[in-house]
């Protein structure tokens, strides 16, 4: 399949520009919705766009817009409609007049046609229909964020039942179709098991990571996006680096769970697979995202959809080519693969994991941040800074950087953007925390705030593990307020509350802590520092107070320096040690991992 891309659409970009020359020439704006990994968008592209009369009719009639979401989440959060690629129009304030995903070019001639005349000749219904739209919309947000104002331990048996309804017996995964990854009620289900003893959780997530092995690549590993059908078949073949993270996450679970080395193996393989396409092994930073098919962004190439293509063994691919790679390095996703990655050292000992996620973490501090904020990405001529999600991911990751080295340094980094989280987008009257910074003068719907719920059960839990890690209490009461925020019954009674209700967990329930006093010049140190991280436990915090780094306290609790390296283990505020030799540590962390899991 090949044709011309849509190079003689006159594209323009989003800004306060384009959407005056919108209301000067009383035209509508055109948004285009894409993704650079998104098969519908590229036959788009090869089709409707390319169409010589699409092509007169939008540049004749409307202002278009095209917008990558993966760059542009701010803009995707309040545009996409339903999915990938979404086409919209909006009047020249920005506010939607009408939408909808991909459209065949008959049917796009169609609706420019019909759009235009709606606005242009009956423009008073037109814009009847505008507030009718934007009514609507603020009715759902405010249905959607009605809370349950319940206690926490039953709002987790709501998750628990949510988790179990939408289980599916008989293919595994969660809902019959299409099967999606679920990463987060995976490791709930686990977490419920290693609290509770839930043999019945536990074998829903066994059961899940089984059956989705069907979405892995079997000649270069990693996870497609989805699956069509019930039973795993008939995959989306991009492959995508969150998905990635969360698949890593949740097999190094089952194996530290189980023991049984196929989880392992298949962690180590997403690897392999990261680091061969997805990350810039030379200067750090992970890759966004492969593509589902090849030739997709060379202009005039045959393009070979991915169901012709990864059915194929090695040698076939790459006389074919490779799917095209974005290379854009997004702070959030970054995050995430670099937590995965230090959960491979812990979990797996690959020491080169953990100096990969640092080297990553390093670059996106020099780059990426400015006064303590994180921005999308850099490599752009006007960065977006202050997103709720680049902040709260990146920083779970500085903390994981501090509990994989010691270095006090990712600790500092990560009370920062805490702090900047809590002056800049805070809700200080409710609590919880806003997707974005306040701009009343941006365009369209971007001038209105919400507060994610994803995100911010994923900040409670930053703010719950920071707490423990610094002892400053009120970290836990910002955490508190978030979830209290954000307990919406939409989201507790579905699949995807599980989130919350790890978070929940992480704040009613202290977790087994390791402080180390030592050196870190010391190998002594690092050693203990390795043994503790490898030890079975998987939710434990682990930290290293270094003398030569600042005072040995936590909150209100003074550790001693003493000649050698000393570990001491914590459980619920009371501390056991000092302990100075490395395998009573171990065979002492091992005895609680016992009596936890029984």
């Amino acid at each position: 399949m090949s044709s011309n891309h849509s190079s003689a659409i006159n594209w323009h970009q989003w800004n306060s520009e384009s959407f005056e020359q919108a209301a000067k020439e009383g035209k509508l704006v055109l948004l285009s919705i894409t993704a650079p990994w998104c098969h519908w968008c590229h036959v788009m592209d090869r089709t409707t766009y390319s169409h010589p009369s699409v092509i007169d009719l939008i540049n004749n009639r409307f202002i278009p817009i095209k917008v990558e979401g993966d760059s542009r989440p701010d803009i995707q959060d309040k545009y996409l409609l339903g999915g990938w690629p979404t086409t919209s129009f909006l009047v020249p304030d920005g506010r939607i007049l009408s939408g909808t995903t991909f459209l065949p070019p008959e049917a796009m001639i169609n609706k420019l046609r019909e759009i235009d005349a709606l606005y242009t000749d009956q423009n008073s219904l037109a814009m009847m229909q505008v507030t009718s739209m934007a009514a609507e919309a603020e009715a759902g947000t405010m249905e959607a964020e009605t809370k349950t104002e319940q206690p926490w331990y039953e709002i987790t048996d709501k998750i628990v039942n949510a988790v179990s309804n939408s289980y599916d017996p008989i293919s595994g995964g969660f809902g019959k179709e299409p099967k999606f990854l679920y990463p987060e009620a995976i490791r709930f289900a686990f977490l419920q098991f290693r609290r509770h003893g839930s043999s019945s959780l536990l074998k829903i997530a066994l059961n899940t990571l089984d059956s989705m092995i069907s979405l892995c690549d079997p000649v270069w590993g990693g996870f497609y996006r989805y699956a069509v059908n019930r039973d795993w078949s008939h995959p989306h073949y991009e492959k995508m680096l969150y998905v990635q993270a969360g698949a890593m996450d949740n097999y190094l679970d089952a194996y530290q769970i189980t023991s049984d080395s196929k989880y392992g193996e298949t962690a180590a393989g997403i690897e392999a697979y990261v680091n061969r396409f997805l990350s810039d092994q030379v200067n750090g930073g992970f890759y966004s995202s492969q593509d589902a098919d090849v030739g997709s962004h060379t202009p005039d190439a045959t393009l070979i959809f991915g169901e012709d293509y990864f059915f194929k063994e090695e040698k076939e691919r790459l006389e074919i080519g490779i799917p095209y790679v974005d290379k854009s390095l997004y702070t959030d996703i970054n995050g995430q693969m670099a937590s995965a990655y230090f959960r491979l050292y812990q979990v797996l000992g690959d020491d080169n994991a953990r100096k990969f996620a640092l080297k990553t973490i390093d670059r996106l501090l020099r780059e990426n941040m400015k006064d303590d904020c994180m921005c999308h990405r850099s490599d752009v001529d006007m960065p977006i800074y202050g997103l709720l999600a680049d902040q709260v991911y990146f920083g779970i990751a500085l903390a994981d950087a501090y509990q994989s080295t010691g270095d006090r340094k990712y600790l500092d980094y990560a009370k920062k953007i805490a702090g900047f989280m809590i002056t800049q987008l805070q809700d200080i009257v409710q609590g919880g925390f806003h997707s974005k910074l306040d701009d009343p003068h941006a365009i369209g719907h971007l001038s209105e705030r919400h507060k994610p719920f994803i995100e911010n059960v994923a900040s409670a839990k930053f703010f719950a593990d920071l707490h423990y890690l610094t002892g400053d209490d009120m970290l836990r009461k910002y955490a508190i307020n978030t979830l209290d925020d954000v307990d919406y019954p939409d989201m507790i009674n579905s699949i995807l509350g599980a989130g919350y209700g790890i978070a929940a967990d992480t704040i009613m329930y202290h977790p087994l802590q390791v402080v180390i006093v030592g050196r870190l010049s010391d190998p002594i140190t690092s050693k203990m520092l390795s043994a503790v991280l490898y030890a079975s436990e998987p939710w434990k915090l682990v930290q290293v107070l270094d003398p030569d780094q600042g005072p040995l306290i936590i909150g209100d609790r003074e550790f001693p320096d003493s000649v050698k390296p000393a570990a001491y283990i914590c459980q619920d505020k009371s501390c056991n040690g000092p302990i100075s030799d490395i395998e009573v540590i171990v065979s002492t962390l091992n005895e609680i991992e016992k009596r936890i899991s029984r």
